[in-house]
């Protein structure tokens, strides 16, 4: 991920993100990394459709192109995972959570800090749909440690090694 010195001014600008529907165009999308280029062209769709997953994508401005996205879907933590070690006192067994999934910008969007803007844009739809289903955390799995670095420079989340070695957390406390 590049850093703020990394970070080129902005030639490409990209559209608020949005839910995925079937006007969208990621016939090009390439982001440098196989299974999340994957899951976008074979994938995304029909986890949408099976409410396995909720797509949302940015595009570049004036399009439908799409140039980033990420996921967001559900799932649990048992009580003894949950971080930090404070929330887990008289705390139920099971602990809601939202899953941050697959997330990537396109190459001929990288180094602008987009992934940035995906990622706190994650965030927020995580902490409003706290006020109307119950989710205490948000939960990554990033595919390598340099991943994971961003997610704890951009947003605070913590490793919980307990879970699996990468599985990182962001309480919405």
């Amino acid at each position: 991920m590049p850093t703020e010195i990394d970070v080129q001014t902005c030639p490409v600008e990209l559209s608020k993100p949005e839910k995925l529907n079937k006007f969208h165009d990621f016939t090009e999308f390439d982001c440098g990394e196989s299974s999340i280029n994957d899951y976008l062209h074979k994938n995304a769709r029909k986890a949408q459709d099976h409410k396995q997953a909720v797509v949302y994508v940015s595009c570049f401005a004036g399009t439908n192109r799409v140039a980033g996205y990420y996921t967001l879907s559900n799932g649990s933590v048992a009580r003894q995972h949950v971080i930090p070690k404070s929330y887990q006192r008289n705390s139920p067994s099971a602990h809601p959570v939202t899953i941050l999934g697959r997330m990537g910008v396109t190459m001929a969007a990288q180094g602008y800090g987009y992934s940035v803007d995906l990622l706190q844009d994650a965030i927020r739809r995580c902490m409003i749909a706290s006020d109307s289903v119950g989710t205490s955390a948000v939960l990554v799995h990033p595919l390598d440690d340099k991943l994971a670095e961003f997610y704890a420079k951009h947003a605070g989340f913590q490793r919980c090694p307990d879970l699996s070695p990468l599985t990182m957390m962001l309480s919405l406390r």
